[in-house]
């Protein structure tokens, strides 16, 4: 079964084997409840897009979340200024987009960056870093990482995934099989190389580096499915419920709503103190049933 979509309906959903069992606790801790159930389902995920303009950055949250999202602009990214884009197509609070500034941009405006960047990772659950597959001039990107960015990962611990994006116009790009949506052969080796060398530069594992064409739906379950295994499990469900229902799958489903409900496990635990030992075998019941699981 999956979980109501709207974030009302899913509180509701989620107070109900607590509701069950109301009588063996308090009406403030009822409502204590109730108040940790509403702000978990109101819980965004942040998520930051770096990387330079024209490397797909918007089209590649439209395919991934079938929204439009506003244009970087191409002809003038001096911006020292962060934009936000609030996706909730599901009826409620889901995915914020930022676009960080810094990548490609100028170079007098390090300082001011390095500042935005201090402020705003914190607030951040995962960035991304997209590059454009057949851009070989890296090394803005690779000091604006080292210098700016790589010292405020560390620091907090947030997950940076590489996107390299727009591979169908990886050489030889006439390789690129149409009907089947993906790369010839010797744009895969091209790719593979596009790869190391991301890694090598940036010092990061393969692991960590994806590859998508946004335009031609590529690699984008995959990179979707990486998304929601990095974020915190009390926020994949926003990330999944927004996405695109051709990209998720069961596995994705079960991973998210797993996540929101250990995180409610865990309220339940330090609100109700003893009476949650005495009612978590059929509160647990309750949701392995539902789901089958």
């Amino acid at each position: 079964m999956r979980p109501p979509a709207s974030r009302q309906e899913l509180a509701q959903w989620l107070q109900q084997p607590f509701q069950s069992h109301a009588s063996a606790f308090s009406d403030e801790q009822l409502n204590k409840l109730r108040d940790r159930i509403e702000e978990l389902v109101n819980y965004e995920a942040a998520v930051g897009l770096m990387g330079k303009s024209g490397a797909g950055k918007s089209s590649l949250c439209n395919a991934l979340f079938g929204q439009e999202v506003a244009e970087v602009d191409d002809v003038a990214p001096c911006t020292v200024g962060a934009s936000e884009y609030t996706l909730a197509y599901q009826n409620g609070k889901g995915i914020s987009l930022i676009d960080l500034p810094g990548v490609g941009e100028r170079q007098d405006k390090e300082a001011t960056y390095a500042k935005q960047y201090q402020e705003m990772l914190p607030e951040l659950d995962l960035v991304l870093w997209l590059i454009k597959a057949d851009d070989r001039a890296l090394s803005v990107d690779e000091q604006c990482y080292q210098r700016l960015i790589l010292p405020y990962l560390i620091e907090h611990d947030i997950p940076l995934p590489f996107v390299v994006n727009q591979v169908d116009k990886i050489e030889p790009c006439r390789e690129w099989d149409f009907i089947h949506s993906m790369p010839g052969p010797q744009q895969l080796t091209n790719i593979s190389r596009k790869q190391m060398q991301i890694s090598q530069l940036f010092n990061v594992p393969l692991t960590q580096i994806f590859i998508t064409s946004a335009m031609e739906g590529y690699g984008l379950q995959i990179l979707i499915e990486q998304i929601i295994h990095r974020l915190p499990k009390e926020k994949k469900w926003s990330v999944t419920r927004e996405t695109r229902a051709e990209y998720v799958t069961p596995a994705m489903q079960r991973e998210s709503i797993d996540g929101l409900w250990d995180t409610i496990k865990e309220a339940a635990k330090t609100i109700l103190r003893e009476t949650w030992t005495t009612i978590a075998s059929r509160v647990e019941n309750w949701f392995s049933k539902l789901f089958g699981w």
